[in-house]
């Protein structure tokens, strides 16, 4: 393996003192064996800095394809080092203080400097490296105060151990009493010869909702309501209490007297914002930005805090930090009867909390023993590793990446979302896109675009559509701007907690699925995040006015990269799990009352056609988004393990929506409303065949998708005229139109890499479709609105990638040959018999798995809320 790179640089001006870092490394094909150590070296001092690292994906192979690693390191302010990733081919044992023992009790963790004991029975730990332990404790509070017990599944699960850190979590449930009122999740992290531990906390209401009619609003009887969670560390014989409001300013210095400083709300011009409604919808928070409360007294106050406070007795000192404290809204941090308090959800808000049915949310805090006043700084704002484009490239670790292309007039046009007036962060204020459950969501700006100019904007959430977390990752790894990155890693945390359904409760096909972005030119009144309201007579799409999670807004390639660049597991899991959803929801519940439902809706009107004497053809997927995004997602989940069962059934969709011998004049493509999406299902395939290219699997599927993208890219060439063209057949002719027809051109320049013969007239064609894109929306007053930069940023990268030649390794000289003298046969037509089969072997397939527990439950999760 060649030495690689990473880049480390100080641009905040503050001192780093053993900062953790993380991050994926991509790999090519071969490079590394699991059974290679890998060693870390300063190229300045050419010291060697210890460093953890496992595999998170690999290579066909064997070979590692994403390798994470953790390190720490300490950076000056302004500083800027380099350091270099090598193989070693003779393990060493790197020399770690981390350990941990067992007893009746729970865990005990030494560090190195420090020690641990975490409680069994509890989400609570003892820091006990002085005569007087420091005890810690998560706890929960009713919405009438009164502190729920703790329930844990089993004492402390340890998830990850190496030389520079220590996981464990635990996992249970808040007792309201008998009831369950909400479940937790603990995961605490040390580090090797440090004192500071990082505690990540995530509160999760796994009911479902009841969603009467298919709507969403706040006030739903599935919510779990509570008026505080907080992490209490209790101290004795305070002597004195620093805190630091915001980085930069003097610290507020006072002895053992009672103290909060509490954010209310953002503290942005738009802090009083409509998007902070409770169920009545009335606005919740109550002024601007935070107050720093001294006993009775308020001492300060500001607009956005990032605070560190510092509390210390006569044996130690204990600080603590809450990251995004302003952006997360409400928060707190103080000292009360003697205990150093973090408040991720504080009781000083308005009034209680309401978490969702499904909805969770993830919170990180630090915590240091010791009084080194810059400990703690890196934590609100963490420096982000930078790796060469270069090796993105050269590891074919993204789809269609170049590094350090030429800029063109589409790189213009995406920049927009830094730089631009309405770039993604000036977005954030417009209408406080901010707050514990809206933090990292985009606003979308483009639904206002109808409202009159003296209106103020529809508040509007665009969640995860068309993907900008897969666009953000792909612009950081080739620029390396931490914007970017930023950008990536924020959405992807708000979509895990917040826009997947988390229950088992629900209907399946709604179950562990990701909820719609706002309905479309409507508000989302008190649905936030959850797309249909009570309070909207009628959804955008004509006679639909409710619904919930569904095929067709199933986004998982952004989760899956922002895993693989970050090395966060929570964003594996959420790839996997809407992997689970989405195969349910095409194929069914397999209950005997799911696969019967499913006959309905499929089967049966198939079997109704033929007994009309309609032999129509036999495709069993619509080529449209709903399915494009099914087959991506597979893509996914095969591309995260390697398991065959996601890529056989990946093929057996190809085959089941597409054929080479289509008539495409019967596909009606040309009917814009209806059929535009056929692009999505195209660029889903011309992934497919990437995948397969790189691994060289050169089989029949393969050849079967090749001959199908050769026809339809063809077809795109000779017929596709600008969707703006006709306007008469559009209900929203607006320059989002002009941006979906940049898929045209991304799937021409696909084309061209995987049919070199025919290259030249798909990138005269392609290149005609991008000009006529950039060129448009260069002019256009839509062109830095939320939408369009995503579908812009979602299709970028063919354009600079170049045509493979005959002779390169990846391209077979004579499978073009071969593609003419395959016989795929004809279009398969559907018959009496065969659809007759398909019904009858469904129904027994749910009577094999005849269940009267599992029959009752997917009739309850309908009849509930109607």
């Amino acid at each position: 393996m060649e030495a690689i790179s990473i880049r480390l640089r100080e641009e905040q001006g503050i001192r780093r003192e053993g900062e953790a870092f993380q991050l994926g490394i991509p790999l090519k094909q071969g490079d590394l064996s699991s059974g290679t150590e890998v060693i870390l070296v300063d190229t300045a001092s050419c010291d060697e800095i210890i460093c953890q690292s496992s595999p998170m994906a690999s290579w066909p192979d064997g070979s590692i394809r994403w390798l994470k690693l953790q390190f720490l390191g300490t950076l000056e302010s302004g500083a800027e080092r380099t350091l270099e990733l090598r193989s070693r081919e003779i393990p060493t044992s790197p020399v770690s203080l981390l350990t941990y023992t067992r007893d009746h009790k729970g865990l005990a963790v030494d560090t190195g400097v420090t020690r641990f004991h975490l409680t069994a029975s509890a989400p609570a730990w003892v820091h006990t490296e002085t005569s007087i332990s420091t005890c810690h404790q998560l706890t929960l509070t009713t919405d009438e105060g009164k502190r729920c017990q703790a329930l844990t599944d089993a004492d402390w699960e340890i998830v990850e151990h190496g030389p520079v850190s220590l996981s464990c979590q635990q996992t249970g449930w808040f007792l309201d009493g008998d009831i369950r009122l909400a479940r937790f999740h603990c995961r605490l992290t040390f580090y090797h010869n440090s004192k500071t531990i990082e505690v990540q906390t995530c509160l999760h209401n796994p009911k479902r909702a009841l969603h009467p009619g298919g709507l969403w609003d706040l006030g739903d009887p599935g919510s779990v309501h509570f008026s505080s969670m907080e992490i209490r560390a209790e101290l004795s014989d305070i002597k004195q209490i620093r805190i630091t409001p915001e980085p930069g300013m003097p610290a507020v210095e006072l002895d053992s007297k009672p103290c909060t400083l509490y954010q209310d709300s953002s503290g942005g011009e738009h802090w009083d914002s409509l998007n902070h409604v409770n169920a009545k919808g009335e606005v919740t928070t109550r002024y601007r930005g935070y107050r720093l409360r001294i006993g009775d007294h308020i001492q300060m106050s500001g607009n956005r805090a990032n605070p560190v406070i510092s509390v210390a007795t006569p044996l130690t000192t204990v600080q603590a930090t809450l990251p995004h404290f302003w952006q997360n809204f409400p928060s707190s941090i103080g000292v009360q009867d003697n205990g150093l308090i973090v408040g991720l959800f504080p009781g000083e808000a308005a009034e209680v909390y309401e978490l969702q049915g499904g909805e969770r949310k993830t919170q990180t805090a630090y915590f240091h023993y010791g009084d080194s006043p810059d400990a703690l700084a890196w934590t609100l704002a963490p420096t982000v590793p930078v790796l060469a484009a270069k090796q993105y490239q050269e590891s074919q670790a993204l789809p269609w990446f170049t590094a350090d292309a030429p800029r063109g007039p589409l790189d213009e046009l995406i920049q927009l979302g830094l730089e631009g007036q309405s770039n993604f962060f000036a977005k954030r204020e417009v209408i406080d896109e901010y707050g514990w459950r809206h933090f990292g969501e985009l606003f979308a700006d483009h639904e206002s675009l109808y409202l009159p100019p003296e209106e103020p904007p529809l508040i509007s959430h665009y969640n995860n559509q068309y993907d900008p977390i897969y666009g953000f990752a792909r612009q950081f790894a080739a620029s390396g701007d931490h914007r970017w990155y930023e950008l990536m890693n924020d959405l992807a945390s708000h979509v895990r907690d917040i826009d997947i359904y988390h229950t088992n409760e629900d209907r399946s096909e709604y179950n562990h699925g990701l909820f719609w972005h706002t309905d479309h030119y409507l508000p989302a009144h008190t649905a936030t995040h959850r797309t249909f309201s009570k309070y909207n007579d009628t959804s955008s799409t004509p006679g639909q006015t409710g619904g919930g999670p569904a095929e067709q807004h199933c986004y998982t390639t952004g989760l899956l990269y922002h895993y693989f660049l970050t090395g966060c597991s929570a964003s594996r899991e959420a790839v996997l799990e809407l992997a689970n959803w989405i195969v349910t929801q095409r194929e069914g519940d397999p209950s005997f009352l799911g696969q019967l439902e499913l006959a309905k809706r499929r089967e049966l009107p198939n079997l109704k056609a033929t007994l009309r004497g309609k032999n129509p053809p036999d495709r069993q997927y619509a080529l449209n988004r709903g399915t494009g995004n099914y087959l991506n997602t597979l893509l996914d989940a095969y591309w995260l393990t390697l398991e065959s069962k996601w890529m056989k059934r990946a093929e057996r969709i190809i085959k089941s929506t597409l054929h080479p011998a289509d008539e495409l004049a019967e596909r009606n493509l040309t009917d814009t409303e209806t059929s535009w999406s056929y692009l999505i299902f195209l660029a889903s395939l011309a992934r497919y065949l990437d995948m397969k290219r790189l691994t060289r699997q050169r089989d029949d599927s393969f050849r079967y998708a090749l001959a199908c993208m050769e026809s339809y890219a063809g077809w795109i060439c000779a017929n596709e005229r600008p969707f703006l063209e006709q306007p008469e057949k559009l209900e929203f002719p607006n320059d989002t139109w002009v941006a979906q027809d940049i898929r045209k051109a991304m799937l021409l320049f696909q084309a061209a890499s995987f049919l070199p013969a025919r290259s030249d007239e798909f990138l005269r064609s392609a290149e005609k479709w991008l000009n006529y894109v950039t060129s448009h929306l260069k002019d256009s007053p839509e062109c830095q609105m939320t939408r369009i930069q995503v579908i812009l940023l979602q299709n970028t990268g063919p354009n600079t990638c170049p045509v493979l030649v005959p002779t390169s390794p990846l391209v077979d000289s004579g499978e073009l040959d071969m593609l003419r003298e395959y016989d795929f046969g004809e279009q398969p037509r559907l018959t009496r018999r065969a659809s007759s089969t398909r019904l009858l072997r469904r129904l027994f397939s749910g009577l094999r798995k005849l269940d009267l527990a599992k029959e009752k439950a997917w009739l309850t999760s309908r009849l509930a809320g109607r």
